[in-house]
């Protein structure tokens, strides 16, 4: 690890407490600037500071370094990289593009190319919240670590956790096990991998797949679609009745709760994988929870997100219910089928 990045990780680490954890696979996020900042001035009536002035220069300078690397934090194996969270829009104005000599209908055709990508990753947002709230993904996950942590801390995988491609026969029996049920849930829940222990990487749509039917690479999860190519989609709401049909179906079969199946509420479920990413990573500032942190924790995300601090909460008692498996009971939620 870059001993710059060790350094500021000792700055901040919780006293008597490895930074990563015992086991080493605790993962250390960065905060938003505005999230330090409001930590670093009076809070609540009695007016606390979660952060001093040393700590609030050493989180800046680590938020920072993180930017710079493209990546939301670091585990004990280096860096975690998850573009969800870390991908930029583009700007055309910047001297590299602007120095390059395109016309203004190709810089035009660019920034539309990545709206579309940007409108992408809102809904993988989306789906990482649903999936982080949903009682079935997150004792999968965890029975997924328990075989992780099986392993000699020497012969582990190293994050992001994907398809293991090693032939059978070198696997040991601890490795394999693991190995299995990693597959299974990456297939299950329709990911490529885990970028940490609370950080899914789901699979965005492939148009074309142009992955092999063989390969490894390939998706287990979702549905497959041919669609001629004379045929025109434009328009055609039959065929988008029936693959939200084969959506709900594979839901079904799966054994998964058919409000995933279109995700019809990923701009809520994307709000709520944000506030509940961002208290995660406050929390890991602090060894127990201390009295008055949640109320500075709404303010954080407040501010971070640029909402109200009554939408926070009624964000956070979301993820509550839904982590509860009260997620049918949610109005906002709800989709009909």
């Amino acid at each position: 690890m870059n001993e710059s990045v060790a350094a500021l990780l000792e700055a901040i680490r919780l006293r008597g407490e490895d930074v990563f954890g015992p086991e080493g696979d605790e993962p250390f996020y960065a905060l938003p600037a505005e999230a330090i900042d409001t930590l670093s001035r009076p809070i609540g009536r009695k007016g606390r500071r979660w952060i001093d002035p040393p700590q609030c220069k050493a989180e800046h300078a680590f938020t920072l370094h993180c930017q710079l690397m493209n990546c939301v934090g670091y585990q004990s194996d280096g860096a975690i990289l998850y573009h969800p969270l870390t991908r930029k829009a583009i700007d055309t104005t910047e001297p590299v593009l602007a120095s390059m000599g395109w016309s203004a209908s190709q810089l035009r055709a660019l920034e539309e190319g990545d709206r579309k990508g940007s409108s992408a990753y809102h809904r993988l947002r989306g789906v990482a919240g649903w999936l982080l709230t949903e009682p079935d993904f997150l004792k999968e996950v965890k029975e997924v670590r328990t075989l992780y942590h099986a392993i000699p801390r020497s012969s582990r995988p190293r994050f992001p956790l994907g398809r293991i491609l090693a032939a059978p026969g070198r696997l040991t029996n601890a490795e394999a096990l693991f190995g299995t049920a990693l597959v299974s849930l990456l297939d299950r829940w329709g990911l490529m991998n885990l970028a940490s222990w609370g950080l899914p990487s789901p699979q965005g749509p492939l148009l074309p797949n142009e992955l092999p039917e063989t390969s490894l690479a390939r998706p287990a999860h979702g549905i497959h679609v041919y669609i001629p190519m004379h045929y025109p989609l434009k328009d055609d709401d039959e065929i988008q009745r029936k693959i939200e049909k084969y959506q709900q179906q594979a839901a079904r079969e799966l054994g998964i709760h058919p409000s995933l199946a279109g995700l019809a509420h990923f701009e809520t479920y994307e709000r709520m994988f944000q506030v509940l990413h961002l208290e995660r990573a406050i929390r890991r500032r602090f060894l127990k929870n201390p009295s008055g942190l949640v109320g500075a924790i709404e303010e954080a995300a407040s501010e971070a997100f640029h909402l109200s601090t009554d939408r926070i909460k009624r964000l956070r008692k979301y993820i509550a219910h839904c982590q509860a498996g009260m997620r049918s009971q949610i109005k906002e939620l709800r989709v009909s089928h």
